[in-house]
């Protein structure tokens, strides 16, 4: 392990002059102005009620999306609406921070711990629009907690099975208009497969301050070392040792009828494996937002982006190329929302994409929606992703080629929707076509697969009363011939109730018809996961618990987008009991 780096002095702002609502510019957006996208939420109360050391875990019961995980400890992918390659083709944020290891575009998602998060927005559908390149299956935001009070604070302590520890702390505060959070998790697993133990540290850091004319600077650090044994396939002892981090400058302005926000950021990684594997890489950029007001009935959203991907491999296999290397792109949108009448609201808007070495793309998305009533409305939207080819695609690997052009997707879908005080109902139908896709056609990366999904989502919650509430969720897929790693079927159920100072939630699972090839070749069984969490208050800030996972003790399979793919076999029934003081 990597010693730890000591963080200079960091300065962090919210919006709010007293940290009453902290949000960054990206997250800031998506609530100010609705644009018609589809998207879910793990809510602070969702998060808090799972015992989840890796953030992406969370996800695990929301409809449209399929975690894919080496078990309760190590990598854990999300894939949305069947696009998700290691989250290579989804857009990923933490605080509205690009967040990727630019040398093979992925999303290191053992490296997204849960100590600090506050709560996780999931854009489902490609939407490069407002996420840029990368966003073809769709955006996550990872939005950390932030302090409300002068001085506050959380420790969480939980012990399970396969000797899992996990520890976390986290403490804040916010006074004559200065803020600043710091969080450390400590998260150490033996897995529940030989060769699959995982040991990882990480941390955060935001202060900051706001002026008197409203503006604000605030940075934002992070960084994480993990160690990180494979199971089989791979050689016995085979590990992975990843040290990373990030570094954030964010700038906030209102004005009466607009703001602007700018940040600055640099995200760096070290990665060395142990049969001689050692790289290094970096993303870096600037990205601007304006939100103007035109009127009461029209919102514009404008922005610009500057980024470079650098990465370098200093040893490894002989048949890779031991170089280093750059690119760079930039970007611009406009998006506009418009409220014709009270009932009708529509929104239009694209993003120009240049870069370096596949050249422009231009990505627009249009959409309505029509209110019914006070409780029904309906809508459809039109979008389109893409994703730029990364460094290993053009110049690292034997199958490279520099003349890649930009993976597309063009996304349909329809929805209805009826929200009341004590019920929620979303439905909504898609197909995406993609195109220009990179593939491995005879020993090189060719512009050459396309493919055509469908499919639809729903989920329904009901609250019976502020003590009970439960909700379901089922999502069916048709992936065409591109059935490996994508169920047809998938059911989520969640259930919560709570009685004095007890509380009860549980969830489960269920997939069908997947398979683990394309063509529908080699299927998996179906399996159901069910998992509970027994909550005691002892106090209004002492909590204890304890939580079983798939305590029915299923024994099940999941496909892994890994090395061609690979079929995991998953954890039999596990226990973790703990604890959560705040302050």
């Amino acid at each position: 392990m990597k010693k730890i780096l000591i963080m200079p002095v960091l300065f962090y702002f919210a919006v709010s002059v007293y940290g009453a609502d902290v949000t960054l510019s990206l997250e800031k957006y998506g609530q100010k102005q609705d644009m018609l996208v589809t998207k879910d939420e793990i809510t602070a109360e969702q998060a808090e009620n799972k015992s989840s050391a890796q953030a992406f875990s969370l996800l695990s019961q929301m409809s449209g999306v399929l975690v894919q995980t080496t078990g309760d400890a190590g990598r854990a992918d999300p894939v949305i609406r069947g696009i998700g390659d290691s989250c290579r083709k989804i857009a990923l944020f933490i605080d509205g921070k690009p967040e990727k290891m630019s040398l093979f575009g992925c999303g290191v998602s053992h490296s997204m711990l849960a100590a600090n998060v506050e709560r996780i927005e999931v854009i489902k559908g490609p939407d490069s629009v407002l996420y840029g390149s990368g966003a073809l299956g769709g955006a996550i935001n990872i939005i950390t907690k932030q302090p409300t009070k002068p001085f506050e604070g959380i420790i969480d302590v939980s012990a399970g099975s396969f000797n899992t520890q996990n520890s976390g702390i986290y403490l804040g505060g916010v006074q004559n208009n200065v803020i600043y959070a710091v969080s450390a998790n400590k998260y150490i697993s033996d897995g529940h497969l030989d060769n699959a133990n995982y040991n990882a540290s990480d941390y955060y850091e935001k202060l900051g301050y706001c002026f008197k004319d409203g503006s604000a600077v605030s940075v934002e650090a992070k960084q994480y070392f993990g160690l990180k044994h494979e199971p089989a396939p791979y050689a016995a002892g085979y590990w992975e040792d990843y040290d990373r981090g990030s570094v954030q400058l964010n700038y906030d302005k209102n004005f009466s009828k607009s703001d602007i926000a700018v940040k600055i950021y640099t995200n760096y990684g070290d990665h060395q494996f142990s049969d001689g594997w050692h790289s290094k890489d970096s993303l870096s950029g600037i990205m601007t937002n304006y939100n103007i007001e035109l009127s009461d009935n029209n919102l514009l959203k404008t922005g610009a982006e500057f980024r470079q991907q650098e990465g370098k491999l200093l040893t490894g296999p002989v048949y890779m190329v031991h170089n280093s290397w750059k690119t760079y792109d930039w970007s611009a949108f406009a998006l506009d929302k418009h409220n014709f009448t009270e009932k009708l609201s529509g929104v239009a808007g694209a993003r120009f994409n240049n870069d370096e070495i596949s050249g422009s793309f231009f990505a627009p998305r249009a959409g309505v929606e029509y209110s019914l009533s006070e409780v029904y409305s309906v809508k459809a939207l039109y979008s389109k992703g893409f994703r730029a080819p990364y460094l290993n695609e053009l110049y690292l690997v034997p199958a490279r080629n520099e003349n890649l052009e930009a993976e597309e997707v063009n996304n349909y879908e329809i929805g209805f929707s009826a929200e009341s005080y004590d019920f929620k109902f979303n439905m909504t139908g898609f197909i995406m076509k993609g195109s220009n896709i990179i593939d491995n056609s005879g020993g090189k990366f060719q512009n050459t697969g396309e493919y055509e999904f469908k499919g639809c989502e729903i989920d329904a919650n009901y609250a019976f009363s502020k003590y009970l509430n439960a909700g379901l969720g089922y999502t069916y897929f048709d992936a065409g011939k591109n059935t490996q790693g994508r169920p047809v079927n998938k059911i989520d159920a969640g259930l919560n109730v709570k009685v004095n100072k007890f509380s009860f939630n549980t969830n489960a699972m269920f997939v069908g018809e997947y398979y683990a090839a394309n063509y529908k070749q080699n299927r998996l069984d179906d399996f159901a996961v069910v998992n509970a969490r027994l909550n005691y208050d002892v106090t209004e800030t002492v909590r204890l618990f304890v939580e079983g996972k798939n305590i029915t003790n299923q024994k099940y399979y999941m496909f892994l987008d890994r090395d061609g793919g690979r079929i995991m076999e998953m954890p039999c029934a596990t226990f973790t009991i703990g604890t959560k003081v705040k302050f």
